[in-house]
């Protein structure tokens, strides 16, 4: 069976799924998609969303239904903590890099609100405290271990990981120096 995985560099959802099969060993295919043009995606998929992943017949689109997917089909069970706990524990932080983390960061690196509006003074002073918080929190959590939820990678630090690599992208700064636990955490993280 041959993996192929559609997608654009930039998207960190994508990423999430790169960095997941880079460390599942999974051999894929990479179309990489043109964000303007995604005639592809809809003939392969159904919509225009990325990533999608073809597996032979079988065609998921989302990055958190693929990680199910590579879980349930690729040996993706080794990105899961061992205990029932943990491995619930994953899944809800990914979740929170997708629908929290992820949308924050986009928010920042744009200079918009919610709403996809400017920010004014008032707006920035807002979102940096936002992201201080988020920070003071993930610094907590990568404080105690190698790895998010214990002493092995796990995908909830794959997920995290997708957004923050994004940083570099969108920021020349990346992860702010006062926060040295998230910085060595990024470091192993990196292959």
């Amino acid at each position: 069976m041959a993996l192929k995985l559609y997608h654009f560099e930039a998207c960190p959802y994508c990423e999430k799924v790169r960095y997941a099969l880079r460390r599942l060993d999974l051999r894929y295919e990479s179309a990489e998609i043109d964000p303007a043009a995604r005639s592809e995606v809809r003939a392969v998929s159904g919509q225009e969303l990325v990533p999608v992943l073809a597996d032979g017949d079988v065609v998921v689109h989302d990055s958190t239904r693929i990680l199910r997917y590579l879980v349930r089909t690729h040996g993706g069970g080794r990105l899961l903590p061992d205990d029932s706990r943990s491995r619930g524990l994953a899944w809800v932080i990914e979740e929170y890099a997708d629908e929290v983390l992820g949308p924050l960061l986009r928010r920042a690196s744009r200079g918009v609100d919610s709403a996809g509006s400017p920010l004014d003074d008032g707006g920035r002073a807002a979102l940096k405290s936002e992201l201080a918080h988020h920070y003071d929190a993930l610094e907590e959590l990568l404080g105690g271990e190698d790895y998010a939820l214990g002493g092995r990678l796990t995908l909830a630090d794959v997920a995290l990981y997708a957004f923050i690599s994004r940083l570099e992208l969108y920021s020349p700064r990346g992860v702010p120096p006062e926060y040295p636990k998230i910085k060595a955490w990024y470091s192993r993280m990196k292959i």
